[in-house]
């Protein structure tokens, strides 16, 4: 099958097929449509080991650039280059005429059943869809959602506490953590906030013929979804969608994020989870709060609810979770928290509601001074990089939207150690951080 990626009905039927080169017969190669640059996805997988990349396939170079990547990493002979060139034009070819079959599917709104609207957590993150949440880092929106992930386990009220502890059914979760570690940070905390440990799963990477990698949305969805049926899982929580997304898709680009939230969607409406998606805020410190997440402002808008924690203006110490947009019902109330110490670990104290807005709690003083300004883009080079390496236009056009400028950005990569090398395919430079080389971060 070309053009798309498989279902996981699909995937589960699919029977392995080729002209018998060497292991080619297990082979398998799959091709999206060309995006706006002229880039197709081409994805070739063997017996659960996938090789994907974005480059043109109706170009030579590119596609012998392909061919020997994937012989070299399924360990074909150099027999197999005559089959891939002609599944890889045989793809892009079909891949790219769809729209001739395409005919727009109609509907009157008469024939329309209604739904009334799923929660998970009502009034304030739906079921069945995806709800984002950032904040400035110590703020506690790990520490929130792992509160939310033990009042699942436990089957117990959420805040504001309108029902009796117990009064829902226990469920299980699924939390992607790409930041903290489980032995010191995860689990701790789940014990601290009175998780049923049975019932939360961790994901963070994926295994394929004994190569690990971190686990990337979208081309893991398929993955993910046959993990939230087997385990009748209600909420996934991404922390954070930085640490996730593939390698190529920027978050600052609008229509990658709009393809991305056009893939991630129906995998929550078919199962009915709800996705909990975490983010981390910009700089922009005098923007509204629509504004403030890190990321294009399209992500804002794909998530059916958005929230934002950051500190009570008139005591700090107090946390406060507020609704930034709301498409499923009238905006909640905000709610008031506070981060107490338990042992070694953290856990989430509730208040009660708050009459403070997102615009509020958002605002802050503005970086006036040379030093804040290199401060401030080291803090946007590192919270990019921390999930791996990026692309160095996606680095440079977070620091000018935060005000940063050219030579401070410069000075800030030079500070950090920022390490840059050169694509094979389109040239682009790829930055990461030098502890991924075993080097210290400067202070």
């Amino acid at each position: 099958m070309v053009g798309r990626l498989p279902t996981p009905e699909e995937d589960a039927a699919w029977t392995p097929h080729g002209n018998g080169y060497n292991d080619v017969s297990k082979l398998i190669i799959r091709v999206r449509p060309a995006d706006d640059r002229g880039r197709h996805l081409v994805i070739a997988q063997c017996n659960g080991t996938s090789h994907p990349h974005r480059f043109d396939a109706l170009s030579q170079f590119h596609r012998r650039q392909y061919r020997d990547a994937v012989v070299s990493k399924f360990g074909l002979d150099d027999s197999a280059h005559e089959w891939l060139e002609e599944q890889i034009l045989a793809g892009a070819a079909a891949a790219d005429s769809q729209e001739q079959f395409a005919s727009l599917d109609v509907v009157s709104a008469a024939a329309v059943a209604t739904k009334r609207v799923e929660w998970f957590w009502e009034p304030y993150i739906p079921a069945a869809a995806i709800t984002d949440l950032s904040g400035d880092p110590n703020e506690g929106k790990s520490t929130l959602c792992i509160d939310l992930i033990a009042r699942n386990s436990r089957g117990d009220s959420m805040p504001p506490f309108s029902f009796p502890d117990g009064a829902c059914k226990p469920a299980d979760s699924l939390l992607l953590s790409g930041e903290d570690d489980y032995e010191r940070t995860v689990k701790p905390r789940l014990i601290a906030a009175g998780a049923v440990l049975e019932r939360v799963h961790l994901l963070r990477t994926v295994t394929v013929c004994d190569e690990k990698r971190q686990v990337q949305v979208p081309m893991d969805l398929p993955l993910i979804e046959r993990l939230i049926r087997d385990k009748e899982i209600n909420l996934v929580v991404l922390d954070v969608l930085a640490a996730f997304t593939e390698p190529g898709i920027s978050l600052n680009d609008d229509a990658a994020m709009r393809r991305l939230f056009s893939s991630m969607s129906p995998t929550f409406e078919r199962t009915g989870a709800a996705c909990l998606m975490l983010r981390h805020q910009n700089k922009k410190e005098n923007s509204k709060a629509m504004y403030r997440a890190g990321g294009s402002i399209a992500i804002t808008g794909a998530a059916r609810a958005a929230f934002a924690v950051g500190p009570n203006p008139d005591d700090p110490e107090e946390k406060i979770l507020v609704a930034i947009k709301h498409n499923l019902g009238p905006r909640p109330h905000s709610l008031s928290y506070r981060i107490e110490a338990a042992g070694d670990a953290s856990r989430i104290a509730w208040g009660g509601q708050s009459n403070l807005t997102a615009n509020d709690v958002l605002k802050g003083g503005s970086e006036s001074s040379s030093g804040g300004k290199v401060d401030t883009a080291k803090e946007i080079i590192i919270d990019i990089l921390s999930g791996g390496p990026r692309g160095e236009n996606e680095v440079k056009t977070a620091c000018e939207q935060a005000g940063i400028s050219r030579a401070t950005y410069w000075r800030a990569r030079k500070d950090i150690g920022v390490k840059s090398e050169k694509t094979a395919f389109h040239g682009e430079w790829l930055l990461s951080l030098p502890a991924e080389t075993g080097d210290e971060i400067p202070p």
